[in-house]
């Protein structure tokens, strides 16, 4: 039996359950498949199951009626379940079924093993990261770390409250780190961010018992300030106070949220409260409970965030700006001079609202890259590609955006006064057999001959023009479909569009490592698939053809091959 834990995959397509194998078997989960819900219910009736990941589209009962049985049932209801979904509607009706949490498609192996680990930590193993965390960041050593271990594991508590414990530590490290561990936001909690009307609409009682605090609501959403978010019971709880609502949790030290409830509760008496000064110097000198200062409702929030997007859709392609939040207010900045120019002045409650909308936007998260983001509006009808970083600092947030050039083809004439005929040759050579492997460092300039010859042609106005699958997104095509490298492999792409009507497909798969694919290369090069554009970042025109030399087998499957040498193509 897997250390790690034993997961349920429910899914009627084999080639998703390979996918979620691959990612999984290799780091200790048992997977065990039900292509029904009806196997499903009986497995989980009749073996021990830790998780269970599940389609939403599946043959009667569909994923939302199974998750509402495992839920309905006092025997499993505590097996956590993540749904596999597509959009935004789909996770509504999971969070109404009752689902822990979400997996976007198209499947990433980084997203699947992080949803899984906070829901379904192997033995120690959070603590351990935490540890390692705390190690990476030099805060403490390995001796620390291991006497911590000990502690934790001789008195039942975490590794966090160990370090407390020894003076190893103080608290704010250790909960700044596990927010960075669970991807939560951490919020350092103050009496001026609570919106009392809204902490009015629950009971007092309720939000000690669980140790969380609501900070503001929105149509569809309401977030939490929680303090033990690795408690699945609690978590539960905290969700359910608010069913017809989508929960957002935050995270937030348990002795300010007891404050400030503490100090809540008191606000209700009619007589006076003993002083609050005093008492605050008595725990550590934590500020008084001053007069409230009303967060923004609902409605001015959503307005800062149109005006925001606004702002973003009216920077010119290469321009950036920063959100840069202190402990004093939060400022929206372009590049002027030495200092930059403030644009907006922003409440702190606004900085996490915008914060949290640009999360959700996010189209490939990956901590290793930056982060890709695509808006639109519709009055006047605008959009735009851009990348966006967070950096924290001490007592100081920045958020880094750059809007991504979008193409345009009168420009890159302009720029390369050769590409018209570049881009002919380039269409005679792909239209010979719909195949095409494509060499050179210029992967911009070869992305844009591509994206001209496809952009010509007369194809169904109800399919988009191609899809591209590229390490990193330098420019915004905006009738490709584009797909990051770290959301989906080749593998994966070819799994999904074999099945229908296929429209040209520019392939940039990671390399060298293609090489040493052999099942990818074979199904590549089997001579199935048409369409496809395949591009290889080499760098001469002998480095190509020693990488091509180990097979033999794309010219049989019917591909050309030229390399790119500014300003002509060369047969290899």
């Amino acid at each position: 039996m897997a250390a790690a834990g034993r997961i349920l995959c429910v899914n009627d397509e084999p080639s998703i359950f390979n996918t979620l194998q691959t990612f999984l078997v290799p780091k200790g989960y048992e997977v065990i498949n039900a292509q029904n819900g009806a196997e499903a219910l009986e497995k989980l009736q009749a073996e021990r199951i830790d998780l269970v990941l599940q389609d939403v589209k599946m043959p009667s009962p569909d994923g939302y009626e199974i998750c509402r049985r495992i839920k309905g049932d006092e025997r499993i209801m505590d097996i956590p379940v993540i749904m596999i979904t597509k959009g935004k509607m789909e996770r509504m009706k999971g969070v109404e079924a009752g689902a822990e949490d979400f997996i976007s498609m198209p499947l990433n192996e980084a997203e699947v093993l992080a949803r899984i680990k906070m829901l379904l930590p192997g033995k120690g193993q959070p603590e351990r990261r935490i540890g390692e965390l705390l190690i990476e960041m030099g805060f403490i050593n390995e001796e620390k770390l291991q006497e911590a271990l000990r502690i934790s594991k001789g008195k039942n508590i975490k590794v966090g409250e160990a370090l407390i414990s020894m003076g190893a530590l103080d608290i704010d490290h250790v909960y700044w780190v596990l927010s960075t561990q669970l991807g939560m936001i951490y919020i350092e909690l103050s009496p001026e961010m609570i919106d009392h009307e809204l902490v009015r609409q629950f009971p007092i009682e309720n939000l000690e018992k669980l140790l969380c605090v609501p900070l503001y609501e929105t149509t569809g959403e309401i977030h939490f300030a929680v303090a033990d978010p690795t408690n699945n019971k609690i978590v539960k709880q905290v969700k359910s106070l608010r069913p017809q609502k989508s929960a957002q949790l935050h995270l937030a030290l348990p002795e300010k949220i007891a404050d400030i409830l503490d100090l809540l509760k008191q606000e209700s008496f009619s007589k006076p409260q003993p002083s609050i000064t005093a008492r605050s110097k008595e725990k550590g000198g934590r500020p008084p409970f001053a007069k409230a200062i009303q967060w923004p409702g609902p409605a001015t929030m959503e307005n800062d965030w149109i005006r925001f997007v606004t702002f973003l859709l009216s920077m010119s392609p290469g321009e950036t700006c920063w959100l840069y939040k202190n402990f004093q207010d939060c400022r929206l900045l372009t590049p002027a001079g030495r200092t930059g120019k403030t644009i907006h002045q922003y409440s702190e409650k606004i900085y996490f609202f915008i914060q949290e909308q640009l999360r959700k936007e996010i189209l490939f998260p990956d901590t290793g890259r930056e982060n890709l983001l695509f808006l639109q509006e519709k009055k006047p009808p605008r959009q735009g590609a851009f990348t966006w970083s967070e950096m924290k600092g001490l007592g100081q947030d920045i958020i880094h955006i750059a809007r991504i050039s979008e193409f345009s083809q009168k420009e890159f004439f302009v720029a390369h006064p050769q590409g018209p005929e570049l881009s002919k040759e380039l269409q005679r050579l792909f239209d010979k057999n719909g195949r095409l492997l494509v060499g050179g460092p210029e992967k911009l300039f070869i992305e844009q001959c591509f994206y001209t010859i496809i952009n010509s042609r007369d194809d169904p106005a109800d399919l988009p023009l191609a899809y591209l699958l590229e390490s990193k997104v330098e420019m915004f095509f905006p009738k490709m479909v584009q797909l990051h490298n770290s959301a989906s492999n080749l593998s994966n792409v070819l799994d999904r569009l074999s099945d229908g009507p296929v429209p040209a497909m520019f392939l940039e798969p990671e390399f060298p490592g293609i090489w040493q694919d052999q099942k990818t290369l074979s199904r590549l090069f089997s001579g199935i698939y048409t369409n496809i554009f395949l591009y290889f970042p080499v760098l001469s025109l002998e480095a190509m053809r020693e990488a091509l030399a180990e097979r033999k087998d794309w010219r049989s499957a019917g591909f050309e091959a030229v390399f790119f040498q500014p300003y002509q193509w060369i047969t290899v």
